[in-house]
This record gives structure tokens, sequence and C-alpha cells, in this order.
């Protein structure tokens, strides 16, 4: 099998938490060597979070599979001449740090590109480069909150709901891998490398675009006002027998004429509150109070099979537990085992993309601190210095 569609592409990591390493580990499991600089005074159970194995964080090795481990002190004059020899060998810089922290450390986009002027960097931030917020601190909770995400959970009286682990982090982790891939393509055209400056607020905004269409184009906030995230019905949850929620869609003019034939609901097609879609999206609170006790009644396979081998759109809402062993996600292996050094067996999301010619893989665990440190500087050329770079404290 081949190495990867970006076999050959070099990758330094800069990164901490979820949205830099995410995005390096999409480059990695397409083939790139993605190179994670790691302070030498980390310590290991600061890498990632709960859960841990054999103190080991089950999120750390799920984010840094395929990637390797270098130890180097920035902060060092030493330091910073071995990683400024590695950007000279690299295509890409990825860092996700603090706002003004690579300014500090002399390490930014203006200072790099002396060195490497094809060289893609790409930042990650709560806000992105510019604008009057980009020296706020950002994470995943603010920009579900500033980004109008949250907002169209609001039902009622009730607060906003979460919207998933680090959702905000992995849509700009997935840009960022769109534009660092898009910089490169053009790099390959021009010779020229730039700077990819994306935010998790714009991240957020990216997922917006039904509520910011019904904003300027339906009487006020109508999502957040109703609780529901869609302008379609009947589209929505519905618990069952067996205490699972199933979920369907049948807005759109054919899949309503299935969905009453299957459900046996043929007189709503008379009824004025939902002889249209647009009727049923005012009504929709009224049609769902009709399907609603329907679904109760039985099980939410039953209803899935359904509704489906009439092909209405639906399915249940999974628990991990029934994710794991669902069928279709068997199949196209997104659940894969792998033996890390420390932990033993471990299971990882697999690679979501397909590439007919060149698929991802995932190859080799996430790297023990430093375990890449001496084949990669020395490599550089520093092989005779490593004995007095780990004395200086540098590696």
């Amino acid at each position: 099998m081949s190495g990867g569609a970006l076999e050959g592409v070099r990758v330094i990591e800069l990164t901490h938490a979820w949205a830099g390493p995410y995005c390096g580990m999409m480059l990695a499991d397409m083939g790139a060597e993605v190179i994670k600089i790691e302070s030498p005074r980390q310590k290991t159970e600061a890498r990632g979070g709960y859960p841990y194995v054999a103190n080991e964080s089950v999120i750390f090795m799920m984010l840094h599979r395929n990637k390797k481990s270098v130890t180097l002190d920035l902060k060092s004059e030493q330091g910073k001449e071995i990683f400024f020899d590695l950007v000279r060998t690299a295509d890409v810089v990825i860092q996700n740090f603090r706002p003004g922290l690579m300014k500090k450390m002399g390490l930014t986009y203006e200072k790099l590109r002396e060195i490497k002027p094809e060289l893609v960097y790409a930042s990650l931030s709560g806000y992105g480069n510019t604008g009057p917020k980009a020296d706020f601190p950002g994470v995943n909770m603010i920009a579900l909150a500033e980004s109008g995400l949250a907002a169209t959970t609001i039902d009622g009286e009730n607060p906003p709901v979460p919207l998933g682990y680090a959702l905000c982090d992995v849509v700009a982790s997935m840009w960022a891998s769109h534009g660092i891939l898009s910089a490169y393509i053009r790099r390959l055209k021009t010779g020229r490398g730039q700077e990819v400056d994306m935010s998790l607020l714009e991240a957020g905004i990216s997922l917006m675009v039904s509520p910011v269409a019904q904003h300027f184009h339906v009487k006020g906030d109508w999502v957040a006002q109703t609780g529901r995230n869609d302008s379609n019905a009947p589209s929505g949850f519905f618990k069952c027998s067996d205490g699972y929620y199933l979920t369907v869609f049948a807005s759109y003019p054919a899949l309503w004429d299935r969905f009453v034939e299957v459900m046996n609901l043929r007189h709503l097609t008379q009824d004025s509150r939902f002889a249209t879609r647009d009727a049923r999206t005012v009504n929709a609170q009224a049609l769902h109070d009709i399907i609603a006790p329907m679904y109760a009644e039985k099980p939410v396979d039953y209803w899935v099979d359904l509704l489906v081998n009439a092909g209405v759109p639906a399915a249940p809402v999974n628990t991990v537990g029934r994710v794991v062993e669902d069928k279709q996600v068997i199949a196209r292996e997104m659940i894969v085992k792998q033996m890390h050094p420390k932990a033993g067996e471990i299971n990882l999301v697999g690679v979501p993309v397909k590439l007919s010619e060149t698929p991802g893989s995932i190859r080799t665990p996430a790297p023990l601190l430093g375990e890449h440190t001496d084949e990669v500087i020395g490599g550089l050329g520093h092989g005779d210095r490593l004995k007095e770079l780990r004395v200086n404290g540098v590696i």
C-alpha cells in the first residue's frame, strides 16, 4: 500500500488541546510526516486528558497516531537554532497556542517565511489573527456561544445545550486542513507559501447557514425562539417504546408522500396546516404532537426498518455502544484497533474520507514523549550534539 496521498510532505506541529492536534492528525492519516514538538519538561500525564490508560491519555493517543514526537526547548537559543533547521526541511507548520505567544517566542509566520519562503503556516485561534477580539482567549464553549450555535438549542426557558465534545475545535481543524492543502496546491503552482488563519469562532459560524438564512429572511431569530434546529417538518427526535429516540426527516414533498403512506396518515394531506412544506414548517409542533404518540408504541428499530424500507430517511439516535456495533460503521472501518507500547490494545476512530488510489491509514501509534528526538534532530546534522543537548536540557 502507498504511504498515502501526502507521502513526502513534512509537517511541524506546535499544538495542544484539540484544534491543532486534530488538524495534524488529518494530514498524518493521509501520509504526511507530522513531527510534534514538545517541551523537554512536559509531563507524560499532561499530554491530553481523561481517560488515561497506563498513565497515557487515550485522547492524546487518538489525536496523535501516525505522528512523531520531538522534545525541544524553544525558549533556548540552541533549541531555536535547531527548530529553524527543522523549518528549512518542512512544508507546513501548524500552531494553535494562545494569542501573542508565537510573537513572543519569535516564531510567527513573518519570521519563519524569512527562513523558508515557500512555507505554509497555519494558525488556529479563538478569534483569528485580526479584528478587535484577536487577542481574546477562546475555547470551544466560547465559540459555541459567540457563533450563535448554542442559541439554536434554546427551548423556551431551558438554557442552551452543549453541542457535543469540542465541536468548534474539530470543525476548525477540518477547515484548517482544507486551507493548508489549498495553500500547498497553490505553492506547487507558484512556489510561494502563505499563512492559513483559522478561528474557532468562524468554525462555528460556518455551521450556521440555515439559522443565518432564517435571521435575514424570516422575522426574528425563529430558531432560537422555538428551540428547533432547522426549518423542516416532520424533522425531529421522537422517543420510542424501548427508550431510544428516533429521528425522521420527511419534509420534502416526495418524502412527505411516502411518510403519510407508510405511517397510515393519508388524511393529513387534506389538512391545510400540513398541505405544503411551508405550512408543515409553520405548524411543526402540531404535526409532531400527532406523530410522537405513535412512535412511543414500538421500539426504535421497528420504526427505522419501516421508514427506511419506504424510502423515508430515519435512524436511531445511537449511543456510542450502538455506534461501534453498527454494521455500516464496521464495514467502513471507522473503529480501528491498535497496539500501543504502554497502553496495550486501544480502539481508535478510523479515517473518515476514503481515497481510491492513496487511501489514508492508521499506521503507527501515538509517540511516546520525545520518542523520535534523536531520529529527527540527528537527521538535521546534529547527531554528534545529542549528548550535549540533553545535558543542557534542550532536548
